[in-house]
């Protein structure tokens, strides 16, 4: 199928989407608030997602501080938004678990203050509020927190409470047809199920909404756990909220869809399978700064607790673990046109980590201001791979309704794992470029060695191959200028050599906790036409052994 078949039928679909969305706003609440209802909450569900008393003491005191932005208000929903982020992280609610980790009088106050700011804010455009995925985290978190916001509070409340929530479902509800296939949609019916399995007299929802949810969860998670989307971050925020989901039903004494009960199972080996030795989510495919406590209480909930998969063939990874070394390579197609708007070019990429260090890595996306990187982030120069002509192995569309989907990428993908060796090939450039892409490594037995070639072979054109470090490891260059000594900050000291010239050159970590931050990559660049192959090597150092002089045996004192 031709590139323009392809961008035509993904802005068919877009344009679809859009003209069979729902315009959501202050006019849509008011045609519903003459036939809205005030429905019972039945059941609260559990929160799993970490809190801090802290945070509840600055929200008490009037401080939001959202996507790396701070507004002091008593009203937050009146104020100027400092950003769209720091608007969507207001208006998803999601603060609330720090207010009802707190559990005290003063939390609970401040808890309904800001819900009750939301709903007088109702009669003004927020159009970033009403976003579907937005919306559904935001109905989500107003059932886990319930239970602090209606304690203590009058019959108003209650009501204006109760009858926002039944419109929250009815939006949704209108807005999934327009929904573009994605962890959004997930996100979207774990709301509306959760909603039918909370309130009273929405059964129909229920039966509705959890047959799609079912559904959607045998579409999007792959046979080995993995999101069609092949980004390893959707998967830990789908587990925290099917968890709670999958309680809540015995308590209605219903029976949920069998996809719903086996699809953390099968996402919970991925999960350990794309965590490296700092306890971080490999950066592929959209992946972002890993939430430690997270993925921590995730796992918690493994009840399988095997071993770790060394390959995902369906998600297209492989995982070579050796001592205490770990390496997670990329070597899968990129993922259906309709999945997606945040797949990257980074086939054939890796990651490194030694211990609880990380080595190699690839710059990922930044929690903040991701807009602005977006485009940076998804090119193959932001990967620890070959990058060929500076051009990335992947094309994507530039704007109109299908924007950021991928337009053309690898179309053929071959790997072979062999123990601790993987070999894969990539046809990325073979159309545009004229070249073939191969990449071989070999994890030492006891971890201390990654071997590794890599081959550009077919018309004679420029590469570069690009090593990530990670901001902490200092580089080193050696006389040779084929070696690059890496300092690790626990002490430990690796060797970065290759059979041409290496050179240190700028990059930036965009998936830090912090934000984005300098770090350096290793290049080592040719032409297919005079060095069609390179062999380079991750070696760690011996540390020299502390001599302990022979010393005299003292003398035993009498007793």
């Amino acid at each position: 199928m031709s590139e323009w078949v392809i961008a035509g039928r993904l802005a068919a679909v877009g344009y679809y989407r859009r003209a069979r969305g729902w315009p959501v706003g202050a006019g849509m609440m008011r045609i519903w608030r003459g036939r809205s209802q005030t429905p019972r909450l039945l059941l609260v569900p559990q929160e799993l997602r970490t809190a801090d008393p802290v945070r509840a003491d600055e929200i008490i005191a009037g401080l939001h501080v959202f996507a790396g932005r701070t507004v002091q208000a008593v009203d937050p929903f009146a104020a100027t938004p400092p950003s769209e982020e720091w608007q969507e992280a207001l208006s998803g609610f999601g603060w609330l678990r720090h207010l009802r980790a707190a559990a005290t009088p003063e939390a609970g106050a401040a808890a309904r203050q800001l819900v009750e700011a939301w709903l007088a804010a109702q009669g003004r455009d927020h159009s970033v509020g009403w976003q579907p995925q937005i919306t559904a985290e935001r109905l989500r978190a107003w059932l886990a927190a319930s239970g602090l916001l209606l304690a203590g509070a009058d019959e108003m409340f209650y009501r204006r409470f109760a009858r926002s929530l039944w419109w929250q479902v009815r939006v949704l509800d209108a807005q999934f047809a327009s929904l573009a296939p994605g962890a959004d949609r997930l996100a979207v019916l774990v709301a509306l199920v959760m909603a039918g399995l909370c309130l009273e007299g929405e059964e129909r929802l229920l039966k509705w909404a959890s047959q799609r949810l079912g559904e959607e969860l045998d579409r999007q998670i792959l046979p080995d756990g993995g999101h069609v989307s092949r980004d390893p971050g959707v998967l830990v925020g789908l587990v925290l909220d099917l968890l709670p989901l999958r309680q809540l039903f015995p308590a209605r004494n219903v029976t949920p869809p069998a996809a719903i009960l086996t699809a953390v199972d099968r996402m919970m080996p991925m999960i350990r399978f794309f965590r490296l030795g700092d306890g971080t989510i490999a950066r592929f495919n959209g992946m972002g700064p890993t939430g430690i406590d997270l993925v921590t209480t995730a796992l918690v909930y493994d009840e399988s607790r095997g071993t770790v998969p060394g390959s995902a063939p369906h998600s297209g990874f492989e995982r070579l673990e050796a001592g205490t070394t770990v390496v997670i390579t990329d070597v899968g197609a990129p993922p259906p046109a309709s999945y997606s708007t945040g797949a990257h070019a980074g086939t054939l990429s890796f990651e490194l980590s030694t211990g609880r260090q990380l080595v190699v890595m690839n710059c990922g996306v930044p929690t903040v201001h991701r807009a602005s990187w977006r485009k940076e982030a998804r090119k193959t120069a932001a990967h620890s791979t070959a990058t060929v002509a500076d051009r990335s192995s992947a094309r994507f569309v530039r704007r109109g309704p299908a924007e950021g989907a991928m337009l053309s990428g690898p179309h053929v993908v071959e790997v072979d794992r062999r123990d601790l060796t993987v070999t894969a090939t990539h046809d990325g450039y073979r159309r545009r470029l004229g070249v073939q892409v191969a990449r071989v490594m070999t994890l030492a037995e006891d971890g201390e060695r990654l071997d590794g070639e890599d081959a550009i072979e077919g018309a004679d054109q420029p590469y570069a191959l690009r090593f990530h470090l990670h901001p902490t490891v200092q580089p080193v260059p050696t006389e040779q200028g084929r070696s690059v000594l890496l300092l690790l900050p626990t002490g430990e000291a690796w060797v970065f050599a290759a059979d041409a010239g290496v050179t240190i050159e700028e990059s930036i970590a965009l998936a830090m906790p912090e934000g984005p931050r300098r770090t350096s990559q290793l290049v080592v660049e040719g032409r297919s036409g005079t060095t069609p192959s390179v062999r380079w090597t991750l070696r760690r150092l011996e540390r020299p052994a502390t001599h302990v002089p022979d010393s005299e045996p003292e003398p035993q004192l009498p007793l």
